[in-house]
């Protein structure tokens, strides 16, 4: 996926972020539009002969991996070095994280660390980068596949153990004039206070990082120890996180702080424990979270709590927010344990079109008879925190030569004037066009206490939101009259209370020990089967980007949210977040199959359309699909483009027969410059048999036609006549025998 420099739209903030750097105020008039890619990456500008490639194989195991870091920072400073690692399982022969540190390159030098384009490449151990730039990590796999299973009694885990490590992918920047002193007689040296020189233009794609948490813990879900991230970015500008996963990590799947300028988008973070499932905080500006899946986290946290003041870095010098200018759009959010979506200390704040999902199985935690979670939205301020409250006070600095501690840095000690307790506030929240869905009917006293689980919390702070158009339903019950922070759009907000909708997929199908079947499972039921409350419901004054998600348009009425809840995975559309390529598709004797990348077969069973995140195909070869197909290319005497296909079979499925469509091909320049502005009925006729046939006009047949029109008939019924011939169905069958392929009409 290619997804570096583009400029992207910031819904609802009126500003547009180009990843270049600089931020431009957008006008009315302006042209914000959603991300569509492409620019290449910086490791995709190099040209394949400037490469210097070292190979490495599994029997090097980790000490090979940082051997070959190494070499690329020493021999090959000025040339791009793509590491490439066969497959296979790299076994820990450091007893350490994979170190490297000061690998400064540039847009002509990077350094790619990529995987086979075959089979797993499975390390066992994590990475940590210090003080880098112009780095790539693309189709790699970090810990165990599984743990071996558990002893309540013992608290071990028989082999494979989980991976021990602070990440699984850990990079950070490094502290700028850190050894010396942050304050002078009680004033604070702003002018070196905080400063980092930046990790900067790294790219994560690809990756899988699974099963790293405490030895003593049943799973990264259920640890009480929160120390293991899946991946953790410290001071880092410029950063992309793409079509990756992470699952069972005892802390956060994604921590960030200090970050700015990134784009995590079509990630999978299932099963975190006691952190975040994303955050970003410590001065973080410009993040975007599009179309990723969480399922299973603890939240999915827009702004963060707590900074370690030694961590804090933004752009502006400024200490008054966890997050500025940070947007959740097109999400799937699955069964969050404490809150759906979490803004803390998050200033020009979004969540636009996404869609968040409690399941009948779905139950809000409860510690000592008290609800502490199941909240939809919960909005509340921060704080940074210096060494009397718990936070670190020493940092990396780079001395010349080497990393080394300080401590205290920048004179974060206890008695360092640093900006500690200091309140960091959530302002300007706006969320729109969400959907909320609770199967269980869950917002409601019913499991006692004086706490409820909230449609909207608001903990603490005076925050201005900004509600419009979301979707909310509660099951069979209206949401809470009391107990909770009052929506800010009322009777705006779309509530139902009558209709009940089947809960989607979430027995047998959701596979939370796969992420692959989780990518495609957990979307595969969300599209609106027509008879859905929720098709039918309007998005009131919308202000999203042209298209949804999935490429839809958003004047549809269908499209609430990332990608709009439905009523189970046995309708004839199934959705996958993922690329076509990413799947097989076969037809055979007993129909159609389709099978994933990593050879799981995917159940199709009375499918007909497959819509995948780059491309759409239809199975239906002996229904409208084929129709379609059929007349649009007797018609034309040519393989139909997509987006036409796409077109008519919008208006065949809306029951449009194959006559009108023929009668609108008529009246098309196109048609019109094949046959003849007028044509006699013998020309016509015979250019039938050619353009549709392929063959000459034969005596009893073309006289057949001739009489028929000259009976009344008209040349559409004429036109569509040949097309569904038999004679043509044969001759287009095998074009269409896997499938038809098509772009999605709005």
């Amino acid at each position: 996926m290619k997804f570096i420099a583009c400029r992207i739209c910031l819904i609802m903030i009126a500003c547009c972020v180009s990843w270049g750097g600089g931020v431009k105020v957008a006008s009315a008039a302006d042209s914000c539009v959603p991300p569509s890619c492409s620019t290449p990456t910086f490791i995709e500008q190099i040209a394949e002969a400037n490469w210097v490639n070292l190979d490495l194989q599994p029997t090097q195991g980790t000490a090979g991996i940082k051997a070959a870091l190494a070499l690329a920072a020493s021999t090959y400073a000025n040339q791009p070095v793509r590491i490439r690692l066969a497959a296979g399982t790299y076994a820990d022969n450091l007893g350490a994280e994979i170190f490297a540190q000061r690998l400064q390159r540039n847009s002509t030098t990077p350094i790619w660390l990529v995987g086979a384009s075959t089979g797993t490449i499975q390390l066992e151990q994590g990475i940590n980068l210090l003080g880098v730039s112009y780095l790539a990590i693309e189709g790699i796999t970090i810990g165990p596949e599984t743990v071996g299973a558990w002893n309540a009694t013992s608290h071990t885990h028989s082999a494979p153990q989980p991976l021990q490590a602070q990440a699984g992918i850990h990079i950070a920047g490094e502290a700028l004039y850190a050894n010396q002193a942050g304050a002078s007689n009680g004033v604070l040296n702003t002018a070196i206070y905080g400063k980092y020189q930046p990790s900067h233009h790294i790219l994560i794609r690809n990756v899988t990082i699974r099963n790293v948490f405490e030895l003593d813990a049943e799973s990264g879900e259920a640890s009480i120890g929160q120390g293991m991230d899946g991946m953790k970015f410290n001071q880092v500008e410029d950063l992309w996180v793409l079509n990756s996963s992470v699952r069972q990590t005892s802390r956060h799947g994604i921590d960030n702080v200090g970050v700015h300028r990134a784009v995590f988008a079509n990630n999978v973070i299932a099963n975190t424990g006691g952190g975040q499932g994303i955050e970003a905080k410590g001065g973080a500006q410009d993040i975007l979270l599009d179309s990723n899946v969480f399922y299973k986290v603890r939240r999915v946290e827009l702004g963060g709590e707590s900074t370690d003041a030694t961590y804090y870095f933004s752009l502006d010098g400024l200490w008054n927010y966890e997050a500025l200018r940070m947007v959740a759009r097109n999400n799937l959010i699955i069964d969050a344990r404490e809150a759906g979506i979490e803004f803390a200390g998050c200033t020009d704040c979004t969540a636009v079109g996404n869609t968040i999902v409690y399941s009948n199985s779905y139950r809000a935690p409860i510690d000592q008879g008290t609800v502490f979670g199941g909240d939809a939205i919960r909005v509340h301020d921060s704080a940074v925190l210096g060494a009397a409250e718990g936070a670190g006070s020493d940092c990396q600095f780079w001395n010349g030569s080497d990393y080394v501690t300080v401590n205290p840095c920048w004179g974060v000690g206890a008695n360092a004037p640093a900006p500690v307790q200091r309140v960091l506030r959530s302002s300007n929240v706006t969320v729109v066009d969400n959907v909320f869905a609770s199967y269980a009917a869950h917002f409601s006293n019913a499991l006692g206490g004086s706490t409820i689980p909230c449609p909207l919390n608001v903990v603490d702070g005076t925050a201005e939101l900004h509600f419009n158009g979301n979707y909310w339903y509660n099951g069979a019950l209206a949401l809470p009259a009391s107990g909770c922070t009052a929506l800010p759009e009322g009777s705006a907000s779309h509530f139902s209370t009558s209709v009940a909708l089947a809960a989607p997929g979430f027995s047998g199908t959701l596979d939370a020990t796969s992420i692959s079947s989780l990518r495609s499972s957990a979307s595969a039921w969300l599209t609106p089967p027509a008879a859905s409350p929720l098709a039918s419901s309007a998005i009131a004054n919308s202000n999203l980007g042209t298209l949804d998600y999935l490429g839809h348009s958003r004047a549809s009425n269908a499209t609430i949210g990332a990608i709009v809840v439905a009523e189970g995975q046995t309708g004839a559309t199934r959705v996958f977040t993922g690329r076509r390529s990413d799947y097989t598709l076969s037809h055979g004797a007993n129909g159609f199959s389709l099978v994933d990348a990593n050879g799981a077969s995917v159940n199709i069973s009375g499918a007909q359309r497959l819509i995948f995140s780059d491309a759409a195909i239809a199975l239906d070869i002996d229904g409208v699909a084929a129709q379609a197909y059929r007349i649009y290319q007797a018609a034309f005497n040519r393989t139909p483009d997509s987006g036409g296909l796409g077109y008519w079979l919008k208006a065949m499925d809306g029951n449009a027969t194959v006559t009108q469509v023929a009668g609108g091909f008529i009246t098309s320049a196109e048609f019109i410059a094949l046959y003849g502005s007028n044509p006699s009925d013998a020309q016509f006729v015979t250019r039938l048999y050619s353009n549709v046939l392929h063959r000459a006009a034969e005596g009893p047949g073309y006289n057949y036609w001739i009489d028929t029109l000259a009976r009344g008939a008209n040349r559409a019924e004429v036109l569509a006549a040949f097309s569904e011939s038999a004679e043509n169905k044969d001759q287009v069958a095998a074009a269409i025998s896997v499938g038809i392929g098509y772009t999605p009409y709005p």
